[in-house]
């Protein structure tokens, strides 16, 4: 900006001089620069006309960042003084975890509206993707790290102990659990003790966040609740059931394993989703794996899951997403 200051000014004292032709140097004059600094210095109102130009970009400079500041506060979202902070992006998996990925997809996806209406039509209840039915471009991009982290870095949030039924809970700051759990999971950690957000969003904080996302087309009986969410790769969340919810990735990806209400998996609630996929499921009969499902989810893709559907997550690289519950 200093530099344009300069540049702004010292162009508008070289228009003064070829209007005014003072002197007797010209605009392509070999001594340009001489000639400029000498009016600046003799011909008071080109002093003026630079003092001006210089006020004018420093006061750009200044309330620029003020403009996005306040039209940041109009939308409901307080950057909590992390306005300038310069952060990476969330990444990708690293080259040891890319075994975590699965091939497969038992799933149908459906990519038409229309298909989405004939599933409901006909009474389907096993799960399907809905890929690329709206668009939820801006909000994918307030979730970038960067953006998160300078609307709500120092927002209290309260995360959840990575097993079945999230025994443990404890507040930590946002910027502070990207920077300390956001981090790629191994097979020696433990379920209690890896912390996970998701699921216990502050409706007060978040509410003015998620109102920007474009909810999955269904024909709801009330207001969904909004259950965003941040984990590292390989982090994810045991076999658990709950009522009928879209799930979608808005960053990274999620490999899911689902079973019927019907046929409970064979898993232990305090292990690691990394850790059953490593020692359990390579166990599994013939007659277990056939009633197991799987399927990767990337952006763009939305799961829906019937309600008491059994149903276990592992994050592939530092995957963002948001569920809504009906």
């Amino acid at each position: 900006l200093l530099l344009l200051m300069v540049v702004v000014a010292l162009a508008l004292a070289l228009v003064v001089c070829c209007v005014a032709n003072k002197l007797s140097c010209s605009c392509s004059s070999d001594y340009l620069s001489l000639c400029i600094l000498y009016l600046l210095l003799q011909e008071p109102i080109i002093t003026s006309s630079f003092m001006f130009a210089a006020i004018v970009v420093v006061s750009i400079a200044i309330l620029l960042p003020f403009g996005k500041r306040v039209a940041a506060l109009e939308e409901g979202i307080d950057s909590n003084g992390y306005d300038d902070v310069m952060v990476e992006e969330w990444k990708q998996a690293p080259l040891h975890q890319q075994r975590l990925f699965g091939e497969r997809c038992d799933l149908d996806r459906i990519t038409t509206m229309e298909g989405w209406k004939q599933y409901k039509k006909v009474g389907r209840t096993d799960p399907v993707v809905l890929v690329n039915l709206r668009n939820n471009s801006v909000f994918q991009d307030m979730c970038k790290r960067s953006n998160l982290l300078s609307s709500y870095g120092n927002t209290t949030v309260l995360l959840s102990s990575a097993n079945t039924h999230s025994y443990e809970t404890k507040n930590m700051q946002f910027s502070a659990y990207v920077d300390e759990e956001v981090y790629p999971r191994t097979l020696t950690d433990e379920a209690k003790k890896t912390w996970y957000f998701f699921g216990n969003n502050d409706y007060n904080v978040w509410a003015n966040f998620t109102v920007h996302y474009v909810k999955p087309e269904y024909k709801y009986d009330r207001d969904p609740f909004f259950s965003f969410g941040i984990g590292g790769s390989g982090s994810g969340v045991p076999f658990h059931t709950h009522g009928a919810v879209f799930a979608e990735v808005l960053h990274g990806a999620k490999r899911w394993f689902l079973t019927a209400p019907d046929h409970r998996p064979r898993f232990d609630p305090n292990e690691t989703s990394q850790r059953w996929l490593e020692y359990v499921l390579p166990t599994y009969t013939q007659g277990e794996l056939d009633n197991l499902l799987e399927c990767t989810l990337y952006p763009n893709e939305v799961l829906w899951i019937e309600a008491q559907w059994w149903h276990m997550t592992l994050n592939l690289g530092d995957t963002v997403f948001i569920s809504t519950f009906l």
